[in-house]
C-alpha cells in the first residue's frame, strides 16, 4: 500500500496547539492532580482510535497505558514521561506558567521542557504509525506517569508493584533532561544512559525552648544554620565512575571550550580541579562537575512559628545526588561526618528517600537504531552518550535489568537552566524535531 507522505507543516501545527492545552492544566506535585493530564491524552488517543486506560494510585494521581500489540517477539518499546511538574514561582515569570502561550515560535509554561514537551512528541510519533497505516512487529506502548517529580511512589513504581505486565518492555525512551551546550554546537545531542542516585535527607536539631529576649546557647536554629553553612561550603572529592568515562571522551571531540587532549585530562581524578578552572562557561562548568562529585544541597528549612519564641525543634532538608560508587547510607554517613568536623551538634540525620544511581549499556542494537533516527533527520547528528545528575524514573527499569535511554532534543545551556526554573519553553522547531527523530525510530520496528 503507498501511503502519502507525512505533511510535517501540519503536524507541528497540532502538535503545537497540543502542546499548548497539556501545559495549561497544571500538574504541579504536589498535590499532582495528573488524572486531569492523563483524561487530556485519553481523549487525544480516543479520537485515534487507539486504545487506553488511564489507572489511578489514589484518587487524582493517574496515569495512562496505551499499546500496539506486534506479531514478532522482537524487542518490545516503551515510550515514557511524566505528566506532573514542579512548581512555579508565578510571580517571577515573564508570562503565567500554565497559560501555554505560543509567542515567537515557543510555547511557554511549567513542563514546557520537562517533560510535557516529551509526551507530545510521543503520543504525535505514536499516532503517526497508526495514521500511516503502519503495524508495530513488536508491543510499543505510550505510558504517561504521575508523581515523578517527588520519587515516583504514585506512578511508575506503583504500575509496577500493581501491574507489572503492562510496562513489560525491554528498551525505554524517557526524559533526558538536565545537560546544555552553546547553541553554535549544531547537531550535537545527548542521550541520558545513567544517572546519579538521588538521596532526600532530613537533619533534625534538637534545643532549649525560651522567650527571645533571652538569648542562650542551646538554640536549635543556630545549629541549623551552621549545618546549612557547613554543607553549603562542603565540597565533595572528584571522582570517575565508569558510566561518565565513554560521555567525557565523546564530549573531547565536540566541546569548544579548551582542546580535546586537555579536556581528556578530566579523566584523571588528580588534575580535574585545574581543567574545570579552564572553562569559562559557568553553566557548562556546573553541569559538567555535577557528573564527577557527590553533592549535598540544602533545599528545605523549617523553624519556628513565632518570633518571640526560641523554638525546641528545627530541621532542614538536603537534596544530595550520588555518584554509582555511593550508597545512600554511605550519603548518611558523609552528612553526619561533615556536620560533626564543622562542629554542629543536637542534630539527627534520617534518609527520606532515596536510590542508587544506575545505568544502561550503550553497545546494543535498540541505542544505535537511536543514532541512526536522528542522523536520519539530522545528517550531521552526533549523540553522546552521558550521566545525568538528576535522578528519572528510568532507574526503576534499570534496577530490572532493562535498559533505558533519555533523549534530549534541545540542550542549550539555556534550555537546561529552565528545568524547574523560570520561563520555562520550547521551540516549536525542537518540537517537530523531536517528532521526527522519535517516528523514524519507531518505523524501524513497524511493518505496512
Amino acid at each position: 500500500m503507498k501511503r502519502k507522505p507525512v505533511s510535517w507543516e501540519r503536524v507541528e501545527q497540532e502538535a503545537a496547539d497540543l502542546l499548548s492545552r497539556y501545559l495549561q492544566i497544571d500538574t504541579t506535585n504536589p498535590p499532582g492532580n495528573e488524572t486531569a493530564g492523563a483524561l487530556y491524552l485519553k481523549d487525544i488517543l480516543d479520537r485515534e482510535g487507539i486504545a487506553c486506560t488511564v489507572f489511578e494510585s489514589i484518587p487524582g494521581r493517574g496515569s495512562l497505558l496505551s499499546g500496539f500489540c506486534g506479531t514478532q517477539e522482537r524487542p518490545d518499546i516503551l515510550l515514557l514521561h511524566h505528566i506532573d511538574v514542579v512548581p512555579a514561582e508565578k510571580k517571577k515569570w515573564t508570562h503565567p506558567p500554565f497559560s501555554g502561550l505560543v509567542k515567537q515560535q515557543e510555547i511557554w509554561g511549567r513542563g514546557a521542557v520537562d517533560c510535557k514537551s516529551l509526551g507530545i512528541m510521543e503520543l504525535m510519533a505514536f499516532i503517526l504509525l497508526k495514521r500511516q497505516g503502519l503495524q508495530p512487529e513488536t508491543h510499543c506502548v505510550y505510558a504517561a506517569t504521575a508523581d515523578e517529580e517527588a520519587g515516583g511512589t504514585w506512578g511508575v513504581q506503583w504500575l509496577l508493584d500493581s501491574c507489572p505486565e503492562k510496562l513489560e518492555a525491554r528498551c525505554i525512551i524517557n526524559e533526558g533532561v538536565g545537560l546544555g551546550f552553546d547553541p553554535a554546537q549544531q547537531g550535537l545531542y545527548l542521550c541520558q544512559v545513567a544517572e546519579k542516585g538521588a538521596c532526600w535527607i532530613r537533619i533534625s536539631f534538637q534545643g532549649s525552648p525560651g522567650h527571645g529576649s533571652v538569648p542562650h546557647d542551646d538554640n536549635c536554629v543556630v545549629f541549623m544554620s551552621r549545618a546549612i553553612d557547613a554543607l553549603a561550603r562542603h565540597r565533595f572529592p572528584f571522582r570517575i565512575t565508569e558510566p561518565v568515562k565513554p560521555f567525557l571522551r565523546a564530549l573531547a571531540r565536540e566541546q569548544k571550550e579548551i582542546p580535546p587532549e586537555k579536556f581528556l585530562v578530566l579523566l584523571d581524578e588528580k588534575r580535574i580541579e585545574d581543567v574545570l578552572g579552564d572553562i569559562t562557561n559557568d553553566a557548562f562548568r556546573g553541569m559538567l562537575a555535577a557528573t564527577l562529585q557527590n553533592s549535598a544541597v540544602p533545599t528545605v528549612a523549617c523553624a519556628g512559628s513565632k518570633t518571640n519564641v526560641i523554638p525546641s525543634e528545627s530541621y532542614c532538608e538536603v537534596d544530595c545526588r550520588i555518584l554509582p560508587d555511593t550508597t545512600p547510607e554511605q550519603c548518611i554517613d558523609d552528612i553526619t561526618a561533615i556536620l560533626k568536623q564543622a562542629g554542629c551538634k543536637g542534630f539527627s540525620v534520617a534518609l527520606k528517600g532515596g536510590s542508587a544511581a544506575s545505568a544502561s549499556p550503550v553497545e546494543t542494537p535498540f541505542y544505535k537504531a537511536l543514532e541512526k533516527a536522528f542522523s536520519a533527520v539530522d545528517p550531521a547528528a552526533r549523540v553522546v552518550p552521558y550521566l545525568s545528575a538528576g535522578a528519572t524514573d528510568s532507574r526503576f527499569f534499570r534496577e530490572k535489568g532493562i535498559p533505558a535511554y533519555g533523549v534530549q532534543f534541545q540542550s542549550s545551556c539555556e534550555s537546561a537552566r529552565m528545568v524547574h526554573g523560570h520561563n520555562e519553553r520550547i521551540s516549536i522547531s525542537w518540537l517537530t524535531f523531536g517528532i521526527k527523530v522519535l517516528y523514524t525510530l519507531l518505523q524501524r520496528f513497524c511493518r505496512s
